[in-house]
């Protein structure tokens, strides 16, 4: 099975994440701020920044499915 996140699909991943941290972090307004700025400036859907954390989020998908397959092999059935 293949996994991939577009860059588009990751920054919605990213602002899901983003929103749950600055509802439940307890951060000041001025923080809330200014991880907002950054969201809005540094991480657009063509930046550098969200190519780069769309690659490595599809990496580590793809690590992840290939150790959950090693070990579903492993095991033994009996278990």
């Amino acid at each position: 099975m293949k996994v991939q996140l577009e860059p588009e699909e990751a920054r919605e991943l990213l602002v899901l994440v983003v929103d749950r941290l600055l509802d439940e972090a307890g951060l000041s307004d001025d923080d809330r701020a200014a991880v907002r700025r950054w969201r809005s400036q540094s991480m657009k859907a063509g930046a550098d920044g969200m190519r780069e954390l769309s690659a490595k989020l599809n990496a580590e998908i793809e690590r992840t499915l290939q150790t959950k397959a090693k070990s579903a092999v492993m095991k033994p059935d009996w278990r």
